[in-house]
């Protein structure tokens, strides 16, 4: 944001004036002002899960699908492929899986799509209660996304699951996050996940465009025209069809912390030509 006063500069100076700057602190406080600014950690919270449906490009296919994707990790995708359903899912505990068709055959992903797909199922971004959730940030310093000025943050989990995070100077979203891959030859491929077309979703501001960039080569451009937030699921609907059922956990699922203000919608996981969208969600409510 050239020409005019930046968040960002003054925090920095108001550190190095008193001596005590630390990439940590930095990096808790623009953590702090990103949840602030789609919404909020109370909203943020309340936002469990969700619904979606849009469009992805791969080359040159374009398909339609349908996502239902809950916290900590579950999640759940149908694509439609000439006229033929492919459902991907996992429920956060055993291995993802793949169904080809609502009734096919399913199996359990292979190894290499499995992790990657563990990884990208993250309902959470690091900087939501990064702490709580095992993550250390640090200050990276500053970059530009697309022309924009952004600032930057590395964002470590076990030593295994490291990203680098690119926040807008200006409105403190995510523009693009950064990871590296290590492929089965050895050879580590940069994969860019590049975020656009910031829309609310019951108060918190999420993207409806995300694009993958792996190395040189953009591998998808994802377009959701929709999504509806905290619909009626259930776990069952991430397990892989067939699974045993695993025992209950002692942990409570996490409370809303504010009641949500849009009705549910009734609708059942099934073929993507049987499941009308719901109204649009565009209000930022209380």
């Amino acid at each position: 944001m050239r020409g005019q006063p930046n968040i960002l500069s003054v925090i920095l100076s108001a550190f190095c004036l008193s001596g005590s700057l630390w990439a940590d602190d930095v990096a808790d406080d623009i953590a702090r002002i990103h949840i602030e600014a789609i919404g909020g950690e109370a909203r943020v919270a309340r936002l469990e899960s969700f619904r979606a449906a849009g469009q992805s490009q791969v080359g040159d296919f374009v398909m339609e699908f349908q996502m239902w994707a809950a916290r900590p990790q579950s999640i759940r995708i149908e694509v439609n492929m000439q006229n033929k359903t492919l459902v991907q899912g996992w429920d956060g505990q055993g291995d993802p899986w793949i169904q080809n068709g609502q009734d096919g055959p399913t199996g359990v992903m292979p190894v290499g799509l499995a992790e990657r797909f563990k990884v990208e199922s993250s309902f959470d971004t690091p900087l939501f209660r990064p702490a709580e959730r095992g993550f250390s940030l640090e200050y990276a310093g500053e970059d530009e996304v697309d022309g924009r000025p952004a600032v930057k943050l590395l964002a470590t989990r076990d030593l295994t699951d490291q990203s680098m995070l690119y926040l807008s100077a200006d409105t403190y979203f995510i523009l693009r996050q950064d990871r590296t891959r290590r492929e089965d030859d050895g050879s580590a491929l940069r994969v860019q996940t590049f975020y656009n077309d910031f829309r609310p979703v019951l108060g918190v501001i999420m993207p409806h465009r995300i694009a993958v960039k792996e190395g040189e080569r953009i591998v998808s451009d994802v377009v959701l025209n929709w999504m509806e937030p905290n619909p009626p699921i259930d776990e069952s609907d991430f397990r892989m069809p067939g699974a045993p059922v695993p025992p209950p956990t002692e942990e409570p699922s996490a409370a809303n912390e504010l009641e949500a203000s849009v009705p549910p919608v009734d609708f059942d996981i099934g073929s993507l030509r049987e499941v009308e969208a719901p109204e649009p969600v565009s209000e930022l409510s209380e």
